[in-house]
């Protein structure tokens, strides 16, 4: 009997979830234990997972230590592909914590509150390489803000351009902090071109002018490859194109909707550029897939669950990635309401780490998890199961102890 490459496909992802089971991923679904709030800088023991939960944001109205200042009814990070972190995680940045002051910067290990800032650009990137270092653009430059002394530097400046974002949000720098993707307008032309800091190199303009919708465009983790995703042709959206530096297509364009989807570049274990999310398309929907950008071949990460978010922020514990699991319920096991690290090696294997308590009411409520560096520790927005969504505040799971390594 003949089998059409939609059901050869499915028996695949069928056998990776056998797969997933043998080689130490976990396909059994677990219940969510209701466990009291904890109060600011509470820790608890996760009862399912047994990692260690801390509550690094405070309730509203209440005195932020060592600030001038009260906790907000929203006190959390950006995004789940935005590092919290700093490269040394000596710094730990919360940038939507909507009260005053704005930006909160807190000691990366202890969580204390250090300082509020008035962020100097449109938007701002950890640099993967300098500690005190975040990079900013505003207008039509881009440059350097060394966040402790609250001090700017122009880097480069481009006359003739504006509205520079990075990305818009979700762009980042290439892992060594070399390479930017600038998105902006020259003109009447909406464009995106690669700028390299060390030779102070601009490179052509890639022209976005016949995209429908333009969702973000970032660099490569190895800085190598642009990187487009949005609705690029037809009426399907979610779409991605990868192009070398110089604006030439690599590839064909990835035209299922968002396979993947929400996703984050990173390096495999193969030395390969890759994007890590979850797909929205048959035959692996909601499966955590990544796909190389030089060729956009596939493969399936996971066997079981509905993955909304990734990150893979954690650049010094190379080959995995981080997924949160908020979306779709337990109609869909075994994971939800949890974040876990999946092996990009195509084993299966995944580490469950924690539930979030979070119920999701809108998009400040989705928890978008984000680890640090190292990958022991992980972070998430969570409204504690309430009713209305609010308040929302911040909590970090540690795996284990600060700087041991993972196994």
């Amino acid at each position: 009997m003949k089998r059409t490459i939609e059901q050869v496909l499915l028996f695949c992802v069928v056998l990776l979830a056998v797969a997933e089971r043998v080689l130490g991923g976990s396909l059994d679904a677990v219940a969510i234990t209701n466990i009291p709030e904890p109060g600011y800088m509470e820790a608890y023991v996760d009862p399912v997972f047994k990692t260690t939960v801390t509550r690094i944001t405070g309730f509203p109205g209440s005195d932020i230590p060592n600030l001038s200042g009260k906790w907000a009814v929203i006190a959390r990070h950006h995004y789940s592909k935005d590092a919290a972190w700093n490269c040394d995680q000596s710094l730990l940045f919360l940038e939507r914590h909507q009260g005053s002051p704005g930006a909160l910067f807190l000691d990366g290990t202890t969580y204390q509150p250090l300082f509020g800032r008035k962020e100097p650009g449109t938007e701002t990137r950890w640099h993967p390489q300098k500690p005190e270092v975040m990079v900013y653009v505003k207008g039509n430059v881009i440059g350097y803000w060394d966040v402790r002394q609250d001090t700017t530097r122009i880097v480069a400046g481009f006359p003739g351009y504006s509205e520079f974002h990075i990305g818009p949000w979700e762009g980042n720098l290439s892992r060594d902090g070399r390479r930017i993707v600038i998105e902006g307008r020259k003109g009447k032309d909406h464009i995106a071109f690669a700028y390299d800091f060390e030779e102070d190199r601009k490179y052509p303009d890639l022209i976005l002018n016949d995209v429908a919708d333009v969702d973000w465009v970032s660099i490569s983790a190895s800085g190598n490859y642009l990187v487009l995703n949005g609705r690029i042709k037809g009426q399907t959206s979610d779409q991605t194109q990868v192009y070398d530096l110089l604006g030439t297509k690599v590839g064909s364009l990835w035209a299922e909707h968002g396979r993947p989807s929400h996703y984050d570049l990173t390096i495999d274990d193969a030395g390969d550029d890759v994007a890590v999310g979850g797909s929205r398309s048959g035959p692996d929907d909601g499966r955590v897939i990544k796909r190389r950008l030089s060729d956009g071949k596939i493969t399936v990460l996971t066997g079981g669950g509905y993955a909304s978010h990734t990150s893979t922020r954690n650049v010094n514990r190379p080959g995995w990635a981080y997924v949160t699991y908020q979306h779709r319920g337990p109609t869909w096991p075994p994971y939800w309401d949890e974040v876990d690290a999946v092996k990009l090696d195509g084993s299966m294997a995944v580490e469950r780490i924690a539930h979030f308590h979070t119920k999701r009411t809108d998009y400040l409520t989705e928890s978008h998890a984000v680890p640090s560096p190292d990958g022991n520790r992980v972070l998430w927005a969570s409204d504690w199961e309430a009713a209305k969504g609010r308040p929302i505040f911040t909590l970090v799971a540690q795996k284990v102890a600060a700087g041991k390594p993972t196994k």
